[in-house]
């Protein structure tokens, strides 16, 4: 069981003990706030750093992504994420699939089409958990040549599709009646041995 609550009353007695906080501790912290869905607590923590002079990192920023993802604020999250860059953070992969399941959570699929465009040119190359977040969100839009496409574009970049890629597609092909390009696409996993 986790207890987010101790660990927020245990960095409040460190500081009556005079312990020092540091980005690590301040993280749980954050963490722990966006965990008992008090992201504004969160913030709160963020603004103590600044204020301590502890330069928040890259961790301190997705913490705060994922709080406000899990609380449907994507565009929030969205404009978290551009502020971080413009300060100089290089988002890590972490940061850029909360930012793309948010999107495709709320429907935003063309926005999470547009948000992967520039991860490779920031030195983030999607990887294929990101496509799969995609993909799905495409699928079950309905938009199946989009999807293809998306698909097509994983292969000629040599990222290796699994079983949840072809699953994604598949369901999707069938949703729409689409028996014969279902069928194409299992007989790849067989093929291919995928797994």
């Amino acid at each position: 069981m986790k207890h987010y609550g101790i660990v927020v009353s245990m960095c409040s007695q460190m500081e009556l003990l005079g312990v020092s906080h540091n980005a690590y501790s301040l993280n749980i912290l954050i963490n722990c706030c966006c965990k008992l869905g008090r992201i504004d607590f969160g913030f709160s923590v963020l603004g103590k750093m600044l204020k301590l002079g502890v330069e928040p990192d890259v961790v301190t920023f997705s913490t705060l992504l994922n709080g406000l993802r899990n609380q449907n604020k994507i565009f929030e999250a969205v404009s978290i994420f551009d502020d971080m860059i413009e300060r100089g953070y290089q988002p890590h992969l972490i940061a850029y699939s909360t930012i793309l399941k948010g999107l495709c959570k709320t429907g935003n699929t063309d926005r999470a089409v547009r948000f992967l465009r520039p991860m490779e040119s920031r030195g983030s190359e999607p990887n294929i958990v990101a496509y799969n977040t995609i993909l799905d969100c495409l699928c079950k839009k309905g938009l199946l040549k989009e999807a293809l496409d998306l698909f097509s574009e994983v292969k000629v970049k040599g990222i290796r599709p699994n079983i949840i890629t072809y699953s994604c597609l598949i369901r999707g092909m069938c949703n729409s009646g689409q028996q014969e390009e279902a069928t194409r696409l299992f007989n790849e996993i067989v093929d291919n041995n995928i797994s």
